[in-house]
């Protein structure tokens, strides 16, 4: 039993799903890294270039209160409403390639892996 286990649980940590009961994903904090100069995970924090993304799983897109959103991301909004899993991770990967025009000036996480991670780092900040 030991020797099934064992694969299982290298591969909780090499994916760095959770720090432990009740705390943060590890590697989505880390992922977050990329993101935390333009982007706040405190709710109401708007005083970035980017919106705060406390919340944003699940929020409608382009909807938080007091800020500035792009033409081209307001647009992407009438289509897509809520920021899914999917939209996010989609988002993630390719920005501008998604909403083309879009102010976000990030180049995109190519890693699938770091994608999720960081979806569910956000996640866990609540909202």
């Amino acid at each position: 039993m030991k020797l099934l286990l064992a694969p299982l649980a290298a591969g909780a940590v090499a994916a760095g799903a959770w720090a432990g009961p009740g705390q943060k994903p590890i590697a989505g904090e880390q992922a977050f890294q990329k993101c935390y100069a333009c982007h706040a995970t405190e709710a109401g924090k708007n005083d970035l270039t980017g919106p705060s993304l406390h919340g944003i799983v699940g929020r409608r897109v382009a909807a938080v209160p007091g800020f500035d959103y792009s033409p081209a991301l307001k647009r992407f909004a009438a289509e897509n409403p809520h920021w899914t899993h999917a939209l996010i991770d989609r988002y993630a990967a390719d920005p501008e390639g998604l909403v083309p025009g879009t102010s976000m000036t990030f180049h995109g996480m190519p890693d699938p892996r770091e994608r999720q991670a960081l979806i569910a780092y956000l996640e866990s900040l609540g909202g």
